[in-house]
């Protein structure tokens, strides 16, 4: 039996993106596992299959309604069965593993298990549409507990649970107070914070970078803690502070990331969750560093107490112009393991997602990254 409802504003913003550039690789979330060669194959596999059919929103086909207009559907007879596949060239595997969906005809997740004389490995591509970096982590969970024998349980709030609520309250008096509050607290589309070229210096190229930072973390914690500021404030006032210096200004405006996930019924959930915040900073000679955090992070509050106003409601509404984006990811890849065994991870894409420059900042192996 199908359910029909409607995608949420952040999903329409990827759909938007993927029928933009279709026959792409858009939007694909592909990962690389690693395990250890020694675990037991047939638990293995049904631990996947088990993770997976208690997370039907995998399922997701996007279809258009007599309007033409996108939306999600979910068939509960679909099911999911995975074989160990043995491969001698892992490495070409990997590079041939990430093929773009069709929002239309595919189901929006691949999973392959495959296998050589050391080691089994995990290949995940869930599309953004569904998923988020979160769910990666729910997955993980699951297939572990299933592993171990544990019962599974059921989402409390599904990405349909969420899709239905979201258009329930743009339609009621709470979208109109969080439009009056984004005006009050946004008025800055005059503001463009760009990255400016070298103009001497070659054409710039896509890539990536990763820097260790020295920065000691106990230093970070100690003065969040004393201060009650929350990590995510810390790290986006500081990338505030170096874009608007690099412009030579003293305001700055990009966008930021969160969760989503405020709800606690969503901690089990496997759903494109992650929200779009806009993230305006200002300052002058007599700003204090302590003064700037708080204002920081009243503002982010404030985002997320009034979420029914959507990113695209504010960029289309304010005129607003964001140029980089900046994201606050926490503790990454450190210490993996499954059945007490070591397992690495590897994303096997990079995702700019249309800006610039993208920001993450991270904990990887007891440092900031």
């Amino acid at each position: 039996m199908k359910a029909f409802v409607p995608l949420t504003k952040t999903q329409y913003g990827l759909y938007a993106e993927c029928v933009a550039h279709q026959g792409e690789a858009c939007y694909n979330i592909p990962y690389f596992y690693t395990l250890d060669g020694s675990l037991d194959e047939d638990k293995l596999c049904r631990a996947i299959e088990a993770a997976v059919a208690v997370h039907p929103i995998l399922f997701t086909r996007i279809e258009l309604n007599e309007q033409g207009d996108p939306m999600q559907t979910i068939d509960d007879t679909e099911s999911f069965s995975l074989t160990v596949e043995q491969v001698s060239d892992i490495e070409a595997e990997k590079a041939s593993f990430i093929q773009p969906f069709d929002l239309y005809k595919d189901r929006l997740f691949r999973i392959r298990l495959l296998k050589d004389a050391e080691h089994y490995y995990l290949l995940q591509d869930i599309h953004h549409i569904i998923s988020d970096g979160a769910s990666r982590k729910v997955l993980l969970a699951d297939i572990e507990k299933a592993y171990h024998g544990e019962a599974l349980v059921s989402e409390a709030l599904t990405l349909a649970d969420v899709a239905k609520a979201e258009a329930e309250v743009r339609e009621s008096p709470k979208f109109e107070e969080d439009k009056k509050w984004y005006a009050a607290n946004f008025d800055c589309s005059d503001t463009y914070s760009p990255l400016l070229p070298d103009l001497e210096g070659e054409e710039p190229t896509e890539g990536l970078q990763t820097r260790t930072m020295s920065v000691v973390i106990d230093s970070v914690d100690a003065f969040c803690k004393q201060h009650g500021i929350f990590k995510s404030t810390f790290f986006t006032a500081a990338y505030s502070f170096l874009l608007a210096k690099y412009n030579n200004e003293q305001e700055v405006l990009f966008n930021t990331i969160h969760n989503g996930r405020a709800d606690k019924r969503l901690s089990h959930s496997v759903a494109m969750l992650v929200r779009t915040l806009p993230v305006y900073a200002k300052f002058d000679n007599e700003t204090s560093v302590l003064d700037f955090l708080k204002a920081g992070q009243e503002q982010m509050t404030g985002c997320r107490q009034h979420e029914a106003y959507a990113y695209s409601d504010v960029i289309q509404d304010l005129g607003l112009q964001t140029a980089t984006s900046f994201g606050w990811h926490g503790p990454l890849f450190d210490s993996l393991q499954f059945d007490g065994k070591s397992m690495t991870a590897q994303r096997l894409n990079n995702n700019t997602s249309g800006v610039a420059l993208y920001v993450k900042a991270y904990i990887r192996d007891g440092h900031y990254c």
